[in-house]
This record gives C-alpha cells, structure tokens and sequence, in this order.
C-alpha cells in the first residue's frame, strides 16, 4: 500500500516543515520535521510513497494575473508568460515562470515567477529527501478566490491573503495598504485541507515544468533488464527440461522396444542377447527361408525385373514371417505385366499370380515372389 504526502514548506527555511500523511481521500496524519516515513517498527513502514505535494510558502513566488483578449488560450498563455518575465526583477534567464492552464481565453492566465536557484534548491531538496517526483505547488493558489474583497487562510504556518487578481503573504508590510477597506473573511481549515487533497491529484499549476520538469524513467532501466533477463532465463530453462523429458521419453520407448525385440528374436533364437544380434539372427533366417539376401535381395531383384517394361507399376509390397513377397502390379495390358513376371521367373524366382483384374481404367494383378 502506497501512502501520498503532503509537504508544507514554512517562510523561514531554516525552520521543519509539516507534513501530512494522505491515506485515501482523508489526511490520516500530521507531524513536523523530515520524518513523514512511518517508523521501522510499524506495520506499514515498508510502504512506497506515492502521489507528493510540495507547498511553498507565498513569498516564494510572484503571482500575475494576466489578461490577453483577441487570443487564443495558448497564444494569451505564451504572452502572459514573457509579460511576467518582463514585469519581474532580474534577469530572464534567472527566472522561472510557468502559466497555470486552463481552456478560457478570456480569463486572466496565472503565472508563477520565482528564481531558477530557488528551483533548484527545492529540487534538490525533494531528490535528498527521497520525493523527487513531487509536484511543487505555490500556497497560494490553494486558497479559493473570492467573488470580491480578499479572503485570509492559513496554509502550514504561512499566513496568505488572496484578493479576485492577487494573492501575497499576510504578514507583508505592504498587507494593509493592499487590504484598505475591502472586506476580508477567514477561510476555514477544513476548507484548505480540502484544497490540498484536491490539489494533490490534480496541482492547479505545477512549478515542475521546463528544465526542471520530472524526468521520465528510462524505458529500460537496470530492474527491467535484470527482470528481462530472468525471464529469458526462465524460457531458456523451461525449454532445456521440455528437450530434456523428450529425450528421455524417446530413450524410454527405444528402450522398451529394444527388450520386445529382444524377446521375440528370443522365440526363434535362445542365444540372442542384444538388439543388434536379434536384427543380425532373424536377417539371416530370412535370407535362408526367402533366398538371396532376404528381403533387400528379393526387391532389389524385383525392382531388375521390373524394367523390361517401364509401364508396369508397382501399387503395394507385403512381406510374409516366410520371407516371400506379395506384391501388387498395375499396368494398362495385361501384356505388359507378363513381361516382368517372365522376367522374375528368368531371374531364378519363382512366382504365383492370380487372374489379372480390371480396376477401373488399369490392370491389377496380385503377385507372390518366393526363392
């Protein structure tokens, strides 16, 4: 379970910040310091941190509002943004001014300006303190505005006044003079803290833009490559076991098939002690039985005979447990199929033939070669 934070930066930077702990859509804790991480012997104090606010105190940044009628939203946010930098002291290339969004091109844009040292200091500050993907967001704008007059709150320690088109700390000397007459009414806190959640999952503008915008995790960082490599370990693995049980699957049924061998070679041979002698013995009875080297011998001088006419097919071949052939001759005369098996007969076989039959446009005659 991930817990989100909020961060409250106080006007003296010397000073601790508050922070609270966010679980859900509630503020489950508060405290002071750098210590927002719940203690190592509490359950949760292994939990990842999620979604982070940083809330800086007002007079961190200078707020304009800035109108820019007959443009569009983009174009009057582009203008507001150089026309901040101008009104602001310093150089341009030391500051950092970022514009609120929004889609109204008649409404006055919001831009924040503050120094880029100051944005580097609460960046760095965020990386040591082990939040550097949090969102910076000036105290301020999470004050709602008012209609008219000026409303008072207190964000963290800060105290912050906000007018329609202004917004300052409430402890400026300037305060008064900026107040006058107009009316100002305390917002409650119940109303900020609700502010702040609201802001944590959506920041009404985030100082995190530019250079210093988050950096995006690299698409293969070194915990994806190592997860990359464990899974093609695994595949490499799994695929090592599965040729693995195959082959021991097909010694097996060699195996098996060796000893049935073995066993009927057995019947006709008592001596017969391996495969190769079993193959060995029942070759040479059939050579015995069926005539010249049994039934290689038999089909190589088949296969002679067979040549006296090149259109005699042959369709099917069996061999006998006496070593004899039956074979199967097609041909489109029965004449022809006489030719080979008068030339089987010269070639020192003898043979008995059945009736030639007639099936379909050929000839088939059914044959029996034997030594």
């Amino acid at each position: 379970m991930a817990y989100d934070y909020i961060i409250l930066l106080p006007p003296e930077r010397e000073a601790p910040p508050l922070w609270y702990r966010v679980d859900g859509d509630r503020i489950a804790r508060r405290g002071k310091g750098t210590d927002w991480l719940p203690p190592a012997h509490e359950e949760d104090s292994a939990a990842p941190v999620g979604e982070v606010l940083l809330v800086l105190p007002p007079h961190a940044t200078t707020l304009h509002w800035i109108a820019c009628p007959g443009m569009t939203a983009r174009q009057g946010a582009t203008a507001a943004r150089l026309m901040a930098l101008e009104a602001s002291i310093g150089e341009g290339e030391g500051l950092h001014a970022v514009v609120a969004a929004h889609d109204d091109a008649e409404a006055p844009h919001v831009v924040a300006v503050t120094s880029q040292s100051a944005m580097a200091h609460w960046v760095d500050w965020c990386e040591v303190h082990g939040i550097g993907h949090a969102s910076i967001v000036p105290a301020a704008l999470l004050v709602p505005a008012p209609e008219d007059g000026f409303v008072r709150a207190s964000v963290g320690t800060a105290d912050v006044v906000r007018g329609s088109n202004t917004a300052f700390a409430g402890d400026e000397a300037m305060a008064r003079l900026i107040i006058g007459d107009a009316p100002v009414a305390d917002v409650p806190a119940d109303s900020i803290d609700t502010a702040l959640l609201r802001a944590l999952d959506e920041p009404p503008l985030d100082l995190r833009q530019g250079s210093f915008a988050r950096r995006s995790g690299r698409l293969f960082d070194r915990a994806r490559w190592t997860r990359i490599a464990v899974m093609l370990g695994g595949i490499v693995l799994a695929s090592l076991l599965i040729s693995l049980i195959a082959i021991l699957r097909l010694n097996t049924e060699a195996s098996r098939l060796d000893a049935q061998t073995v066993a009927l070679a057995r019947t006709v041979d008592p001596t017969v002690s391996d495969p190769a002698a079993a193959e060995n013995r029942v070759a040479g009875l059939l050579a015995a039985r069926g005539g010249r080297g049994g039934f290689t011998g038999t089909m190589a001088g088949l296969m002679t005979a067979m040549q006296v006419n090149p259109n005699v097919v042959l369709t099917s071949v069996n061999q006998g447990a006496d070593g004899s052939l039956r074979v199967q001759f097609a041909a489109n005369r029965a004449e022809e199929i006489n030719e080979v098996l008068i030339a089987i007969q010269e070639a020192g076989w003898r043979i008995s033939a059945n009736a030639v039959q007639q099936r379909g446009a050929r000839l088939v005659a059914d044959i029996m070669v034997v030594r």
